[in-house]
């Protein structure tokens, strides 16, 4: 039998299996888990704790804003704005004479078109 093959059944036959390394402790996952769950909890307190400052700082700034549009509502005119621009209720003569137009030409409503081609 070859060397190599000796070596091999030497390792099967009669040796004990390898060792894994660590060996599994039930102490040491309840630890860990606990360990784990109070990062998990002081995480959360934490991130907890910058909710609130963000809020608080969002309301101050919020309340700003109303007290801010507050004193614009007071400070606007009581009356409407001054109209510009041409009166709508005002009936405005537009001589179409010799304008392209479709229609009767004693038509009781004239529509003019001004449009500027450039």
């Amino acid at each position: 039998m070859s060397k190599a093959r000796r070596d091999h059944d030497d390792g099967i036959r009669g040796a004990p299996p390898p060792a894994t390394g660590a060996a599994f402790v039930p102490g040491l996952m309840a630890g860990a888990n606990l360990a784990g769950v109070v990062v998990l909890i002081l995480l959360g307190y934490i991130s907890w704790q910058e909710t609130r400052e963000v809020r608080k700082s969002l309301d101050d700034r919020l309340e700003k804003v109303e007290t801010r549009l507050a004193d614009l509502a007071k400070a606007r005119p009581a009356g409407a704005p001054a109209r510009q621009g041409p009166d709508p209720d005002r009936v405005y003569t537009v001589k179409t004479d010799g304008a392209p137009s479709k229609g009767p030409a004693g038509a009781a409503v004239t529509i003019a078109e001004i449009s500027d081609f450039q």
